[in-house]
């Protein structure tokens, strides 16, 4: 039970962590790096898409 909640935990401040870069990009960033920023993360949905997750 103790990993369960301690692999969530992790994901959640992964998620967290996310959320943050995604809104400092589009609150401070420049076209180009909200484009980056889309690019990698459309990158990251394919590769999760491929790996079962």
């Amino acid at each position: 039970m103790n990993a369960f909640l301690a692999a969530d935990q992790r994901l959640e401040c992964e998620r967290l962590a996310a959320e943050l870069a995604l809104m400092t990009t589009a609150a401070q960033g420049s076209r180009e790096g909200i484009r980056q920023l889309q690019a990698e993360l459309q990158q990251g949905m394919r590769n999760e898409d491929r790996s079962g997750r």
